[in-house]
């Protein structure tokens, strides 16, 4: 992966755009105008194109167009999951709490400490609802579920909150949820026994364990 990574800015009337930034060096720009999302990119120095991962640019053009165009859903590809209508928010009401009344009936296995786990299709529902929630994807950890209860998967742990520390919070949240999308779609087609953990975060930085 390289340090490719999204940056949002403002432009001098106010508006939005998103620079594309690899080791401090601006190699590109994302902006929405008159319905649709568009990305320019930079010559280098010498006038020659840039380079990067196919994986790596779209998980950020993802996260890119996520906060030039908040309105456009997530592009999960062959998605396992109805997404159906998120519940309004009532007055005082933290999303967390709508967040939980919805997906707390979908957990495939509730830990010790009542801490939810749910199917990859599930999982997937959760970050979905956490956009339109206004709420960050900060922690994903794939188990396994048998009889006895879960287990740890090797090599199934992703710091989301970690690696997006730092970002104003539409680029942190947007880069979470793109991020643990991308997550979740490398873990995909593992059996059945397969749950994950979600950890999330609102806007003010506390953290939730659903």
């Amino acid at each position: 992966m390289t340090d490719l990574h999204a940056r949002e800015a403002e432009t001098d009337d106010g508006g939005v755009v998103v620079e594309l930034v690899e080791e401090e060096r601006v190699v590109g720009l994302v902006y929405f105008d008159e319905d649709a999302t568009y990305a320019e990119f930079s010559a280098d120095e010498e006038g020659e194109p840039w380079a990067f991962d196919v994986t790596d640019l779209q998980r950020v053009l993802d996260t890119a167009r996520a906060i030039v165009d908040p309105e456009t859903p997530f592009m999960m590809e062959n998605p396992p999951f109805m997404l159906g209508a998120t519940p309004p928010l009532s007055h005082g009401e933290h999303p967390v709490d709508v967040l939980a009344s919805r997906f707390d009936p979908k957990a495939s296995f509730r830990g010790e400490e009542d801490e939810g786990f749910y199917s990859p299709a599930v999982a997937g529902a959760i970050i979905e609802t956490c956009n339109e929630l206004d709420l960050a994807v900060v922690s994903l950890e794939g188990m396994t579920l048998d009889d006895e209860g879960v287990h740890s998967v090797s090599g199934h742990t992703a710091d989301l909150g970690d690696a997006h520390a730092g970002e104003a919070w539409p680029t942190f949240r947007a880069g979470c949820n793109v991020h643990a999308e991308a997550v979740l779609q490398r873990w995909a087609g593992r059996d059945e026994r397969f749950v994950v953990a979600v950890e999330v975060a609102d806007r003010d930085g506390e953290r939730y364990v659903l």
